[in-house]
């Protein structure tokens, strides 16, 4: 998702722009137009020429995935469209991820993994495939028209309350959506019962985990802290983490409560001001509370490593009830028993323990920390974390379309 900074920046330029654009003589904006005309049509024509090679080397009947201008690859925060991606290519698809903000001093396609590349393209570049299948989001709806008879798969993700703009305009392009899609994906369960009577085809599929990337969370013999933690791993207090957007949703007087109640734990926060909400909170100016700022995606194993507990400490609200949070699985294939407020879509799953009241949800970090090395709990959390793979997602999303093809 975009921050609300974001989408100001972006409102801004385009006020900016039309009114720059506007101002500019009739005839010189027809020159600008054609020679920009001119210009991408040179660049679709190479980019179309570089596809058609990629192409040209995967088999005729391999299937072919394009996502739309969505999030960055790059973005803090490595989120269910890179994850889809890339498990879409390891079960054999071959996938295109168009980057929004496209960079042309950049090679056109490069490999990520192999059958998934990552895009700095015109989207007409793919006009030279017959009929793709187009991953959408609810709030990037509007890119389906500029596509070529697009095979619609639509990830409904959140609810539509949890989108940045203007709500009208991304209603409309999830209603557009909902009716079109070939196949409809859906994240939560409430998500699913909302949607099952105009979609009864609906396919269930929440938030995964790469398994390998954070099952070397459970092993700390042989490893450092990272530099910034470790001074808070040196007090030898139960250190009680949270990774993700720290933002609207994210509880900061329940944890304000629970910190004060739990003076001997450390509590630790990594993630991005995701939107500006952070620097103003008591909470992160507690003598036990310590904010590490936003890490790398690859880094978060070696951070969920030292901690004790995890936690997702939300708001409760229809957006948080349809929030399938990717890093519950990711806590838990890192071995750690997990703690969250009670949201109706963490609850579904075996192992979670949940706090409704700071009172509360402190009790429950002292039961997750005589769970820690308890081995029925820990079988317990990882059959989940197992069970619920960017790969497994990936299987099938993709059995759902074959079975539309057939």
């Amino acid at each position: 998702m975009f921050s609300k900074i974001h989408f100001r920046l972006i409102t801004i330029y385009w006020i900016v722009f039309s009114r720059i654009w506007m101002a500019l003589p009739l005839n010189i904006r027809k020159l600008l137009k054609h020679l920009k005309y001119r210009y991408d049509a040179r660049g679709i024509l190479h980019q179309q020429t570089l596809l058609a090679e990629i192409i040209i080397h995967h088999p005729v009947n391999i299937p072919v995935i394009v996502f739309a201008p969505c999030l960055d690859w790059n973005v803090q925060i490595f989120q269910r469209p890179q994850q889809l991606a890339l498990a879409f290519a390891r079960q054999g698809t071959l996938v295109f991820y168009i980057q929004p903000q496209p960079n042309f001093k950049l090679p056109s396609f490069q490999k990520i993994i192999e059958r998934m590349y990552l895009c700095n393209v015109i989207i007409s570049a793919f006009d030279i495939i017959p009929f793709p299948i187009i991953y959408v989001l609810t709030w990037n709806s509007g890119y389906i028209s500029r596509f070529k008879s697009p095979r619609i798969l639509y990830d409904y993700v959140d609810d539509i309350d949890v989108f940045y703009g203007d709500r009208e305009q991304i209603l409309q392009g999830h209603e557009m959506l909902t009716r079109k899609a070939e196949v409809l994906v859906v994240t939560a369960e409430k998500l699913y019962q909302d949607i099952r009577t105009m979609r009864p085809d609906a396919l269930f599929c929440p938030n995964g985990v790469d398994y390998p990337v954070f099952e070397i969370a459970k092993q700390r013999d042989g490893f450092s802290p990272p530099a910034d933690l470790a001074p808070v791993f040196a007090q030898g207090r139960p250190v009680i983490g949270y990774y993700g957007a720290l933002a609207r949703w994210f509880d900061y007087d329940l944890m304000v409560q629970v910190a004060t109640l739990r003076p001997d734990y450390a509590f630790v926060l990594i993630g991005p001001d995701y939107d500006g909400t952070v620097r103003n909170q008591l909470l992160i100016n507690m003598p036990n509370v310590y904010w590490l700022g936003a890490k790398t995606y690859l880094d978060l194993p070696n951070y969920l490593r030292y901690f004790d507990v995890a936690t997702i400490p939300f708001i409760l609200s229809d957006i948080t009830h349809a929030t399938s949070p990717i890093k519950l699985f990711e806590y838990m294939a890192g071995g750690k028993p997990v703690v969250v407020t009670p949201m109706l879509e963490s609850l579904r799953y075996p192992g979670v323990m949940a706090g409704g009241d700071g009172e509360e949800f402190a009790l429950k970090l002292d039961d997750a920390l005589a769970l820690r090395s308890d081995p029925v709990y820990l079988k317990t959390i990882d059959e989940v974390a197992r069970a619920n793979t960017w790969d497994s997602r990936a299987i099938e999303i993709m059995e759902a379309l074959r079975d539309k093809e057939a």
